[in-house]
């Protein structure tokens, strides 16, 4: 097919299809702006590639030989075909459809993306999004892997092949259930909170790493009697009254709507950087860039 596409031309085409719609070269020719000698010559060329007459020609009329008549319907859809093509892609420049599809750490994703999403939407009400919620190690693995343009992380440790804007910074904060003994302080400390069962995330994410760090610097140890990999599960267990555990605090909402008591913690230290990743080995599409120009208005103006 692609030989055939390169040896037929789309005027080739056109031609063909016109001289059967008319029946007459004259007719044809003037529809395509064409003298009739260079739409002879365009059909005589096709017919020789294709081996056989496409026309039966007399002095009254033009006619469609069989072959020429088996041929006319997958002509017209080739023409169709590539019109439908053209008309998408420029409809995908002009931001008048598309899809982008963005990957998000849940935290971030329930508590920021609704609102950047509404203010693209009422700029961009024809394109779609899709949106992949998943920890921050999937998220940033589906950027890398190019099943989403952007990804909205803490700032990654390893940024090979990527790019981070730094779009806030965030705190972590304690949640505990309500009526817990650390409700009553206005501050709790570390070593307050390693006296408590505590709710944490896998082994492995970054979340874990940097709570079990912080705690490492002050020679403390966690009694950890339940691990989750989503803070919507560990919310939940919190909730239960089956421990305390330490999220950032773009979950804060997510946890009081659950009942849950959030605090500041009083010699906790960790402030990470949110934003969004991209590859940069991707070329972001039109939707994208206009995606990322309402998040860079949203944070950075």
């Amino acid at each position: 097919m692609l030989d055939f596409l390169i040896t037929i031309s789309i005027k080739q085409l056109n031609a063909f299809v016109n001289v059967a719609k008319f029946q007459s070269f004259a007719e044809a020719a003037e529809q395509l702006n064409l003298s009739q000698p260079a739409l002879s010559s365009a059909i005589k060329n096709m017919e020789d590639f294709l081996g056989g007459e496409l026309f039966m020609r007399s002095t009254r009329r033009v006619e469609l030989t069989p072959e020429g008549a088996s041929f006319l319907p997958l002509a017209k859809r080739i023409l169709s075909d590539l019109d439908t093509a053209v008309f998408d892609v420029k409809q995908l420049f002009e931001l008048e459809n598309g899809v982008v599809t963005v990957a998000a750490m849940p935290s971030f994703a329930h508590s920021k993306l609704p609102k950047i999403l509404t203010f693209f939407g009422y700029a961009q009400p024809k394109i779609g999004i899709r949106i992949i919620d998943e920890v921050m190690e999937s998220t940033i693995q589906h950027v890398k892997d190019a099943r989403a343009e952007l990804g909205f992380v803490f700032s990654p440790d390893d940024t090979s092949n990527l790019h981070f804007t730094r779009l806030f910074d965030d705190d972590f904060i304690l949640i505990s259930p309500n009526g817990h003994e650390l409700n009553q302080q206005l501050k709790p400390s570390l070593a307050q909170i390693s006296k408590h069962k505590f709710i944490a995330m896998n082994r492995g994410s970054s979340t874990r790493k940097w709570v079990d760090l912080a705690f490492d610097k002050k020679g403390l140890s966690l009694d950890v009697a339940y691990e989750a990999s989503q803070f919507e599960t560990i919310g939940n267990l919190v909730a239960s009254g089956l421990g305390v555990s330490i999220v950032p605090s773009m979950c804060r909402q997510q946890m009081e709507v659950k009942n849950c008591v959030c605090q500041l913690v009083d010699d906790l230290d960790i402030t990470i950087a949110v934003g969004y990743i991209r590859s940069d080995k991707q070329t972001l599409s039109v939707a994208a860039k206009a995606l990322i120009a309402i998040i860079d208005d949203h944070y950075l103006r």
